[in-house]
């Protein structure tokens, strides 16, 4: 190899190790000012965290009282309510409590009064059942009056004792008359004929016999049929 064709390489070599230099240089720079950069943007957070975090402390803190002071609000609220409705609700429920006790005295006393009204439902159900045997049983007892009355006149009448048969006439009228009353319509129209002819006998006493006795004979088969008809057994 010649010394001139060796000049041109060492040349080229040189300008090949310029231009790394240059390159790394270069890179150098960038990375300074990259560092420049990184570190000065650390720098403005720093300044600026302070006063970032001592924002939200504070507002934090307005807050904090802002909930105490609702929670204060709230509990005020609530007793104010449960005050209010224990002061008015409660004498409403003493009094529903004493109206409820008077109630079931009321009723305690209402079925008392049940149980005695059944007991005397039972005595009446029993006097009024004595009352119709009495009734009957007095019924019974002016007819047969009358039937004696009748029997009576009739043989008066045939012996001939004018004043006996009277007697024992104004007895039979007395009885029909007793006897009508205690009867129902229709049984009292049934008696009110034979006081019909009961009166027809009263007229004919004195002057004929005989019908008399015809009269009174029907008179007493009239009140025989009646008792029958009553007082029959089934």
């Amino acid at each position: 190899m010649t010394m001139n064709e060796e000049k041109p390489k060492d040349e080229l070599e040189k300008k090949i190790s310029e231009a790394e230099l240059e390159a790394q240089q270069q890179d150098s720079e960038e990375t300074e000012e990259s560092s420049i950069a990184f570190e000065v943007v650390p720098e403005d957070s720093a300044e600026e965290a302070p006063s970032e975090r001592k924002g939200l402390s504070k507002a934090r803190k307005i807050w904090r009282q802002v909930l105490a002071w609702l929670v204060v609000i709230a509990i005020a609220f609530a007793g104010g309510f449960f005050l209010d409705t224990l002061m008015r609700y409660q004498p409403e429920q003493d009094r529903t409590a004493v109206l409820l006790v008077d109630l079931d005295e009321a009723q305690a006393e209402i079925d008392s009064l049940k149980a005695e009204i059944e007991r005397l439902g039972a005595f009446e159900d029993q006097n009024t059942a004595l009352s119709t045997e009495i009734n009957q049983l007095n019924i019974h007892l002016v007819l047969l009056s009358a039937r004696a009355s009748v029997a009576d006149a009739s043989l008066a009448v045939e012996q001939g004792r004018q004043a006996d048969a009277k007697l024992a006439l104004n007895k039979t009228g007395s009885t029909l008359d007793a006897l009508k009353d205690l009867l129902n319509a229709e049984q009292a129209e049934v008696v009110e004929n034979m006081i019909q002819r009961y009166e027809l006998v009263i007229i004919e006493i004195e002057n004929d016999e005989a019908t008399v006795l015809t009269d009174l004979e029907l008179l007493l088969t009239k009140l025989q049929t009646l008792e029958n008809t009553l007082f029959a057994s089934p």
